[in-house]
């Protein structure tokens, strides 16, 4: 029953996670500035394979409950499942979010002299 709890979560957080990475793209909440926005291409496919993976997931594991063959096969797409999430995660810590910087920087008000 446990494993199940832990299957079923790992999925549906799948899903929510790839329809906010596809739709931050589309429609950003406005939290980061644009300097540190997502790749809008690697961002659809990470978010469309999460959601793909995630709907797969979910579906293999209620149709567990119909066949004791799926049912079998439940641990292995666990499995592929953190597996998909881990390199989810390396991807938005290491390569994910690279900041670029449109402007100069800002010339600094001392003119030689100092200021009391």
């Amino acid at each position: 029953m446990l494993f199940l709890v832990f299957y079923f979560i790992l999925f549906i957080t799948l899903i929510f996670q790839g329809t906010h990475i596809a739709g931050e793209v589309k429609t950003p909440l406005g939290t980061l500035p644009e300097e540190v926005g997502q790749n809008p291409v690697a961002a659809a496919r990470w978010g469309i394979l999460l959601i793909t993976v995630g709907f797969f997931g979910s579906a293999l594991g209620l149709l567990g409950f119909r066949s004791a063959s799926v049912a079998a096969m439940r641990p292995a797409f666990l499995a592929a499942g953190v597996g998909v999430l881990a390199l989810y995660g390396l991807w938005v810590v290491l390569l994910g979010r690279k900041p670029e910087f449109i402007g100069k920087a800002a010339v600094a008000d001392d003119h030689g002299h100092a200021h009391h």
